[in-house]
């Protein structure tokens, strides 16, 4: 169990770099921390804590994974309050991905 924990909190601790007004990837945040995009995704599904901003990860298309739920709005709403702007249902993510500046 400890693996997992160990990998769930880099991926953690990962995703609150990413700034407000940014996002990031799965796949980024996979590359980071050593792992494929879909654990990323497990990690974020399995998130209890208030602090992660797990909204800013997208996939590599720059649009919300979530899309047909109640969360892909949360998460659109949210990317919004930021600043982040969609064409349709994607982001630009020249303009507002985020390019891991602390790596």
């Amino acid at each position: 169990m400890g693996g997992k924990s160990s990998l769930y909190k880099r991926i953690y601790e990962t995703v609150r770099r990413v700034p407000r007004g940014k996002v990031a990837t799965y796949g980024q945040i996979a590359n980071i921390v050593g792992c494929t995009p879909r654990m990323v995704g497990f990690a974020l599904a399995a998130l209890k804590a208030d602090d992660v901003p797990w909204h800013r990860i997208v996939n590599s298309k720059g649009t919300i994974s979530l899309k047909d739920s109640d969360w892909g709005v949360i998460q659109r709403q949210m990317l919004e309050d930021e600043g982040i702007e969609f064409n349709e249902k994607k982001i630009d993510l020249a303009r507002f991905g985020w390019q891991g500046d602390e790596y």
